[in-house]
């Protein structure tokens, strides 16, 4: 029918009939008729419907239709693309000769149009496509060609696939280029496919360049993967997160790294968090560190004393701390430092506890207190002197209340992390004394008579 038609000239039936029935039979006499005619743009229309592509290449070709011709090629056979992509070689145009010949898997023409013209973009997108399976040449060579164009990322790329982990390292190293999750773990070797020394050495190495570069996690992994767990806690430990490092000091289970976790946990607010603490408090046990430990409840015990003002607690707190410093084998003279720190301390909570049950006894501990040399080494003595003041208070003996506070003056103590503001006015109010200024007062009233009389100076400059 369709030749009938194109014998009667009636194209428009015989396109009619080809789009009805899709007969490739039809479809490619069509495309002769158009041929003849010098239809091209139809003929290879027709001539692609009937599966003649080969016919559709030859008339794109000789017509430079190359749109047409690359859209054909594309969705044509291996064959035809090569065959269209050296068209496109021939006539200088490359980008597209790669293409095709990338797509036809004839990569190694391919990579050699990109050489030779210098298709950066198209070299890329063809080393993103490459693998362990590519010809080894193929891959040194392209690796080659970046390193000579300082493309160095890609460069680490191609040499990583292709197993050459040593100088993909120490192009790293030399260039200074920022390893990458992926780039980290394509540079490792697997365990069967290294010595294990050098394989060691390699991974030091790259986790020495990652610390450098700020990337701590993947540093303390490749320290890891190395052996080195030390190095890798003190890179975790610059991360900062307390969760991964108690992780990975629970699983690491060497005395070092328990110590370099625990020492970091001190850094944090553990005393307003019991469980770091107890994670404290855990590690430097399991480490066996004693001494340490008996440093950390001195600690506690001086954080309740100086924050809390709880001498119970800080007691308990001392004693621990002395348990392990007999364990830690110290010296005589530390254990009796700290004996007497700790008689000292308690005698402050009984005189605090007895002012419930005999004031006069309380107030006989608290003078006894405040002639020992050595107080302020174990008591704050504003503690002493203020708990006197609020007994005196207590009991409305205004006057004595007012001698303890002009002793504490005498002894240069600022009265204000010791005593309200409000007790203090009431008790030289009661006594008919005006209420003395305290040093950081007056520091602070003369640099903003400083500030003022600047001010003044600047304005008259004006």
């Amino acid at each position: 029918l369709v030749r009938i038609a194109c014998f009667y000239k009636d194209v428009e039936k015989a396109m009619q009939i080809c789009h009805e029935s899709g007969d490739k039979a039809a479809c490619y006499h069509l495309g002769r008729h158009f041929e003849q005619e010098g239809e091209i743009k139809k003929a290879i229309h027709y001539f692609a419907s009937a599966g003649r592509v080969q016919h559709a290449l030859r008339l794109a070709q000789q017509n430079n239709m190359e749109n047409d011709l690359m859209s054909l090629a594309l969705s044509s056979t291996p064959s035809n693309m090569n065959q269209a992509a050296r068209y496109y070689e021939q006539n200088e145009q490359f980008a597209r000769a790669v293409t095709l010949y990338q797509k036809a898997g004839n990569v190694s023409r391919a990579l050699e149009l990109c050489f030779k013209a210098e298709l950066f973009d198209s070299l890329r997108k063809i080393a993103d496509d490459l693998n362990a399976d590519c010809d080894p040449e193929v891959l040194a060579r392209c690796a080659e060609f970046f390193m000579q164009h300082e493309q160095h990322d890609k460069a680490v790329h191609l040499l990583s696939i292709s197993k050459q982990f040593e100088r993909a390292v120490d192009l790293c190293c030399e260039h200074n280029v920022k390893v990458t999750d992926d780039m980290a773990e394509r540079m490792t070797p697997d365990k069967a496919a290294m010595e294990a020394t050098s394989r060691a050495n390699l991974l030091l190495r790259m986790a020495k360049l990652c610390k450098k570069q700020g990337s701590f996690q993947l540093a303390c992994k490749k320290f890891t993967q190395a052996g080195d767990k030390v190095k890798a806690m003190k890179c975790l430990l610059k991360c900062g997160d307390t969760e991964k490092i108690a992780f990975f000091a629970g699983t690491a289970r060497q005395p070092e790294i328990y110590v370099l976790a625990a020492n970091y946990m001190q850094s944090l607010d553990w005393h307003n968090d019991p469980e770091i603490m107890k994670q404290i408090i855990t590690f430097y046990s399991k480490a066996k560190a004693y001494d340490k430990l008996s440093a950390f409840y001195d600690a506690c015990a001086q954080v309740e004393i100086d924050e809390y003002r709880d001498y119970e607690k800080a007691v308990g707190a001392l004693r621990e701390s002395h348990k392990f410093l007999v364990k830690s084998n110290g010296t005589t003279d530390q254990v009796s430092e700290l004996d007497l720190r700790i008689s000292l301390v308690e005698r402050f909570a009984e005189a605090r506890r007895l002012a419930k049950t005999d004031a006069d006894k309380m107030v006989q501990c608290c003078q006894e207190l405040l002639q020992e040399e050595d107080i302020e080494a174990a008591v704050r003595v504003g503690d002493v002197y203020a708990q006197l003041v609020e007994h005196y208070i207590t009991q409305q003996d205004n006057v004595k209340a007012h001698k303890v506070i002009e002793q504490m003056r005498q002894r240069q103590i600022i009265l204000s992390p010791y005593l309200d503001k409000e007790l203090v006015e009431q008790v030289y109010a009661a006594v008919g004394e005006p209420v003395p200024r305290e040093e950081n007062e007056n520091a602070v009233d003369e640099v903003g008579d400083d500030i003022d009389e600047e001010i003044r100076s600047e304005e008259g400059d004006d």
